[in-house]
């Protein structure tokens, strides 16, 4: 059953007529190039301009205002002024149009008063159950049908299977533009107060002419909208690319905690992309590789290996470097594969992967077609890249010399199973007498090594969805718990270390002493060694005031550095409040780790986990999961980390007990979950993952409560 938002869509983006609000002949009208693009674009559906006073514009018979239409059409570009959309729209959604471009700027994006214009569109909006592109927007290009309600000028696009979705107009042209893309649609989404990506990628689900979307996005407003719109998207087996804009910009909250500083908004954004099965990649080049190579060859490897094959031992060098670096599996050729290269190659050439066939091929083109046979049917290989520059520069004749190389990867391309492309290293690209061959036998050419081996990688490795949650640790807030919590006053460690332990943490035995005699007490209790820290709710890294005191081993020492502790924190802290010292059991034997929550402004609470201690963010070993997480996805999550190696025993070291740390972090992530509505952030650094079979030990515990909450 077609729902009215997918009939909306439908009417939006194969719009059968379609109504020009503020069509112009003008010079830089907005709505003039609208007009011009519609008719330059041979779009066949009826066009309606609306003009206060011209009778016709472009030769099309107008209308004064959209009610004077004798027939309703299937969309309405609004292409007036920002104070004058609302009641335009409004008339629209009012006679039953569904669909909208709305060109204009000065909403959301100019302050105050454009956000209430902004709102009060959205409103309209809904109450019309209206789909809108924009506003602040150039629009849409449908290139099949030639609906062109853009208002910018369009060169010649060629039609092909990939729509480019963009936040940015400028990025969105520049994509489309480049050439190398076949585009079946060019979506300019602007502002997209009411209608954003996920709708439009519900839409290309189902569109025919799309195979593959690549999307230029700044944020994601509804994350639960667009995982729902990318299972549709997989279901069809239809790739996603995206661009994400402003990675650098705009980090994780509660800075107070490290892991706030090193848990930043792009990790939470790579880690949503990777649940989803988002092809995250890093710049426009690496878009357009991997768009071009996902759209071009629909055959999908059956392995992950890659084969290099080239006639450059510099140039196989060069990009076998960076494949390591990219995380491609060049892997070792079989020996059947090494025995028929032996037979075919002279006697100077090394049969391995990468391949060098020598300048030997320039003579004898065959042995190079010959060599990919060979590849192709190796059982580790996946896919074949041909290593081959032939600058743009080269004459003609220049060229020419590479035709044989060209024409043994064509045939072959044709005939195998094992899909082929080629690798350019120069990001200008091949010659066009080089380029034109493959292109003819539908050989993808990728440009700029880096860039060729994103897309190689995602082409290898398809990004699927994360498989389903299979639960995670059943905890209940606590009401003595939800209630300390709802006042906002930051716990002290001792505080948040009690609030772990109900929760059924292991952390440190440990005692306040507001006095050296009592330090001493505690630490005769406790058993020596000792850690003294300050006991303060101010001071959220305690070292760094001067407040931490590790391996103290008698009296003595208790004595003189309470007394130094409660000096060098009233000379570094001046305002803090503190409340004495913690004398807490000192844990030696152990790897010392992190894992701390904070909360993202798009996904809420995040979970962080690395190496830790007092060097957490210079060494910068962490891993990021958007929650909920289960046990699996811990696992996995502390996998993706240089701390999964010292845990497992670094060069013979004793093995820590990886089951326990997991368990750990999962029950934080579940008990981050339980109190979403009350926490700023939550952090354990460090908490010491003890040998195999002895579990974890919290040391060190920072709990940041959200204030405002109820």
């Amino acid at each position: 059953m077609i729902s009215r938002r997918d009939e909306a869509m439908a009417r939006l983006l194969r719009a059968r007529s379609v109504a020009v609000v503020g069509a112009s002949e003008k010079p830089g009208a907005l709505a003039g190039f609208v007009m011009r693009n519609l008719i330059g674009c041979g779009y066949r559906g009826a066009i309606h301009p609306v003009h206060p006073t011209a009778p016709s514009v472009f030769g099309l018979p107008a209308v004064k205002r959209l009610a004077e239409l004798e027939t309703i059409p299937d969309a309405v570009l609004i292409g007036v002024a920002a104070e004058r959309v609302v009641g335009v729209f409004d008339e629209a959604g009012t006679l039953g149009i569904k669909a909208a471009v709305v060109l204009a700027s000065g909403f959301a994006e100019t302050g105050l008063r454009g956000r209430a214009l902004q709102t009060e569109l959205s409103e309209t909006a809904r109450r019309h159950e209206m789909v809108v592109c924009g506003p602040n927007c150039l629009g849409v290009y449908v290139v099949g049908t030639g609906l062109a309600l853009y208002s910018s000028r369009l060169a010649p696009l060629k039609a092909g299977n990939v729509a480019i979705l963009s936040h940015s107009g400028a990025l969105g042209i520049a994509l489309a533009h480049d050439g190398r893309l076949g585009v079946s649609a060019l979506i300019s989404a602007g502002n997209a107060a009411v209608t954003d990506f996920p709708d439009y990628l519900g839409f290309l689900a189902s569109d025919p002419a799309t195979d593959v979307a690549g999307l230029v996005l700044e944020r994601i407003r509804d994350p639960e909208a667009f995982s729902r719109a990318m299972g549709e998207m997989h279901a069809a087996g239809k790739p996603v690319i995206a661009l994400r804009l402003g990675r650098s910009q705009k980090g994780a909250a509660a800075s107070a905690a490290h892991t706030g500083a090193l848990a930043g908004s792009d990790a939470a954004f790579l880690d949503f992309f990777r649940r989803c099965g988002v092809i995250a990649v890093d710049d426009a080049d690496a878009f357009i590789e991997t768009a071009a190579l996902l759209s071009r060859d629909r055959r999908r490897p059956a392995k992950k290996g890659l084969a290099l094959i080239g006639v450059s031992g510099g140039a196989m060098a060069h990009v076998s470097d960076l494949a390591q670096e990219a995380g491609l599996d060049l892997p070792a050729l079989s020996p059947a594969t090494v025995a028929s290269l032996r037979e075919l190659l002279p006697a100077y050439a090394t049969p391995q992967n990468p391949l060098d066939v020598t300048g030997i091929v320039f003579a004898e083109p065959r042995i190079y077609g010959a060599a990919l046979r060979a590849l192709a049917n190796d059982p580790g290989i996946g896919l074949i890249a041909a290593v081959q520059d032939v600058p743009a520069g080269l004459d003609d004749e220049g060229a020419d010399e590479y035709h044989g190389i060209a024409a043994e990867i064509a045939a072959h391309h044709s005939i195998s199973s094992t899909p082929t492309a080629v690798i350019g290293n120069l990001a200008a690209g091949p010659h066009a007498r080089f380029a034109g061959l493959l292109d003819a036998a539908g050989v993808t050419s990728l440009n700029g090594t880096r860039a060729a081996l994103a897309a190689i990688r995602a082409f290898l490795e398809p990004a699927s969805p994360a498989p389903p949650s299979t639960g995670t640790i059943g905890i209940e807030a606590q009401p003595q718990w939800r209630s300390r919590l709802a006042d906002g006053e930051p716990l002290s460690e001792r505080e948040a270390k009690a609030f772990l332990a109900d929760h059924s943490l292991a952390v440190t035995r440990e005692a306040l002493a507001q006095s050296p005699e009592a330090a001493i007490a505690a630490a005769r209790e406790i058993g020596f060694p000792v850690v003294m820290k300050i006991e303060s709710p101010d001071i959220a890294h305690k070292t760094e005031a001067g407040g931490v005191h590790l391996g103290i081993a008698d009296a003595e020492a208790v004595d003189r550095s309470y007394a130094t502790i409660m000096a060098d924190v009233a000379s570094k802290a001046p305002g803090a409040r503190f409340d004495g010292v913690v004398v807490q059991e000192m844990v030696v034997d152990g790897i010392e780790a992190v894992i701390g929550v904070t909360r993202h402004e798009t996904f809420g609470l995040t979970l962080t986990v690395g190496s830790g201690g007092v060097l957490v963010e210079l060494v910068r070993d962490t891993a990021l999961s958007v929650l909920p997480i289960d046990h699996r996805a811990a696992r996995e999550l502390v996998e993706r980390t240089r701390l999964a190696t010292l845990i497992g025993g670094y060069r013979g070291g004793p093995k820590g007990d990886l089951d326990a740390f997991v368990d750990a972090v999962a029950r934080i992530g579940a008990i981050a979950t339980a109190y979403a509505d009350r926490l700023t952030a939550l952090e354990l650094n460090p908490i010491v993952i003890l040998p195999e079979g002895k579990g974890v030990r919290v040391l060190d515990a920072l709990l940041i409560p959200r204030s405002g909450q109820a």
